[in-house]
């Protein structure tokens, strides 16, 4: 992966973004019901199911007191490496950190 074009395609992104674009985001997000602005914030990770990798954002639940799979992205994923990628994406996207401890122990956050 190539943090570097990466992180060039996420300022690009970001730094382009219009007052009602994130007006538009921050709706988005008030409707799903998920309060990223609370002291135990939302964050993306990846989960390895029974057939590959996906994506995996994770919010707090007041209800269960915890934190519990919010929404999980595409399951084929066939690599580590490219469900990272796309995690990371969404993490941008999001705003919300990425919290994620590769197979070999490694520890990614952003």
């Amino acid at each position: 992966m190539d943090i570097k074009k990466n992180r060039e395609k996420a300022e690009a992104y970001w730094l382009n973004l219009t007052d009602y674009e994130m007006a538009q985001i921050r709706e988005f997000r008030a409707s799903a019901g998920v309060n990223y602005v609370d002291k135990k914030e939302a964050y993306i990770t990846i989960d390895k199911p029974i057939k590959g990798y996906c994506d995996l954002l994770v919010s707090w639940s007041d209800s269960f007191e915890g934190h519990l799979p919010y929404q999980m992205g595409y399951f084929g994923y066939q690599t580590e490496s490219e469900a990272l990628s796309v995690a990371l994406d969404s993490a941008v996207e999001l705003e919300v950190p990425l919290d994620y401890v590769r197979e070999d122990g490694r520890h990614i956050y952003m």
